[in-house]
């Protein structure tokens, strides 16, 4: 029993892994407002946040996508932009496919970390399953979920194994 419980869970990470920093995939983002802070290297979209990347979409209240410039040597063209961080805040929702992740803020590390921590009344759904807790953080590269909170609450329907 113990080890289908353990692989239902190990297959509620599956929303994080299509999300993968690693790939250079396009990152489409729409909002009511987008400011951004040269000096600071932050962009601030607000107000009704849509934003997608291979796959998963996230919506919130307020994103902050935080980045670095790239640095170019004599061979290299100038590659621009290298997002570090994404900071999501209010009412954010990630999807991906039948599963979903809620919390009141989700910040995404690209390197050296490839983790997400989701906050405030933090939850994932696949499809019947839910798992509660305060903070959940998912370790990209390990494939690991830590769930804090007191209590950290959990409802796995097991499903039958196929042969």
């Amino acid at each position: 029993m113990m080890a289908k419980l353990v692989k239902i869970v190990l297959g509620l990470i599956i929303i994080t892994s299509t999300f993968s920093w690693a790939e250079v995939k396009p990152l489409y983002i729409q909002a009511d407002t987008m400011e951004a802070f040269q000096n600071q290297n932050v962009v601030v979209f607000k107000g009704n946040v849509k934003a997608s990347q291979n796959g998963v979409k996230l919506y919130a209240d307020l994103m902050k996508l935080f980045y670095t410039k790239s640095k170019k040597s004599n061979s290299q063209k100038d590659l621009g932009k290298v997002v570090e961080r994404v900071e999501a805040e209010g009412h954010v929702i990630i999807i991906q496919e039948n599963r979903k992740a809620l919390g009141e803020k989700a910040i995404f590390y690209r390197l050296p970390e490839e983790k997400i921590i989701l906050t405030g009344n933090a939850q994932i759904e696949d499809q019947e399953n839910l798992i509660l807790g305060e903070e959940i953080t998912i370790l990209l590269k390990e494939k690991k979920m830590i769930i804090k909170g007191t209590p950290v609450k959990a409802t796995i329907y097991p499903r039958t194994l196929q042969q």
